[in-house]
């Protein structure tokens, strides 16, 4: 009887160590910005072609996963740097849907959006960037739910 037992014993912690490095593999190499997919819903060159505005949504994360929309700005040439949204203090969060860009001139930008007003998205939605490129963003929150 203790011999079977012993084998039992040894068994569950050999399963349990394969359990923990299947786990373990799976969170650190499932997910992050370079598996990312990433879909741009719309493009606006500036009126002299050296930037690029986008709307987009990027999906990704592995097991624990995200969804979320966000607007880009970034030299004409340069690849969407996911990551480097103009909405919201954390990137990942899907707070902004239905977002619209659009060239006002060569030094002004219009970033359209719906939003998610729920106060957990207070301090997230208060976080956007002001300019870039020496382009000033101006941003018009659309009425309607996100």
């Amino acid at each position: 009887m203790f011999v079977f037992w012993r084998i039992v014993c040894v068994g569950n912690v050999v399963s349990l160590g394969l359990t923990l490095s299947v786990f373990l593999l799976g969170c650190f190499s499932g997910g992050g910005p370079g598996t990312d997919k990433i879909e741009i819903i719309a493009e606006e060159k500036s009126p002299n072609g050296k930037l690029i505005a986008s709307s987009f949504s990027c999906s990704g994360g592995g097991a624990a996963g995200y969804f979320y929309f966000n607007a880009n700005l970034r030299k004409a040439g340069e690849k969407l740097d996911q990551r480097n949204g103009l909405l919201g203090k954390h990137k990942t969060w899907k707070a902004f849907t239905d977002i619209e860009v659009k060239w006002i001139d060569d030094e002004n930008l219009e970033v359209a959006y719906k939003q998610t007003d729920s106060p957990d998205y207070k301090e997230n939605n208060a976080v956007k960037v002001e300019s870039k490129y020496g382009i000033k963003i101006h941003y018009k929150v659309k009425k309607g739910k996100p």
